[in-house]
């Protein structure tokens, strides 16, 4: 053997390619949606603070010792919760700026690969496989790339799989 991947070699790991790319590119949108929910969360969270601040302050005004009492009770679980937020929302984002680096890392090595930009997603509408096509050139993409994005992709798989199991056990 010379090393150099057959056509049907070839089309397998350029396929392989864009199933993980896809794959990336769903678990970068999911970590950027995550990001924004948390970041929600955030928000209504220092909504809440605010007003238990602003009512121990008016009980505070007119002299209302036990409401004053019971706001700072409240305030501080609220903090602790707005902290714990804060440190949640910083490590998703640093996911999701991860997930996005990998997946643009693999857009390149697809286009590396295939010659192509990697831009529309196989299943995007408009867009048909051609087997008749000829093959593209050969690249210097190597195995352990490939090897991998399929582990990452089957570990995203999996843990997707555990989360709607623990979803289900959890309602039933």
């Amino acid at each position: 053997m010379t090393g150099v991947p057959t056509p049907a070699e070839q089309r397998r790991r350029v396929a392989l390619m864009k199933q993980a790319l896809a794959a990336a590119r769903l678990a970068r949108d999911d970590a950027w949606r995550a990001v924004a929910e948390t970041e929600r969360r955030l928000g209504v969270a220092r909504e809440e603070l605010a007003t238990i601040e602003r009512r121990r302050e008016l009980a505070r005004a007119i002299g209302d010792d036990e409401t004053v009492a019971v706001a700072e009770r409240f305030a501080a679980p609220q903090r602790e919760t707005i902290a714990l937020l804060e440190r949640k929302a910083a490590v998703q984002r640093d996911e999701a700026a991860l997930a996005e680096r990998t997946a643009r890392e693999m857009e390149g090595e697809l286009e590396a690969a295939t010659g192509r930009r990697a831009a529309p997603p196989p299943d995007a509408p408009g867009v048909a496989a051609d087997d008749a096509a000829p093959p593209p050139p050969a690249s210097g993409v190597d195995e352990a790339s490939f090897d991998r994005f399929e582990h990452e992709r089957r570990a995203r798989e999996a843990a997707d799989r555990l989360a709607a199991l623990k979803r289900r056990m959890g309602r039933g």
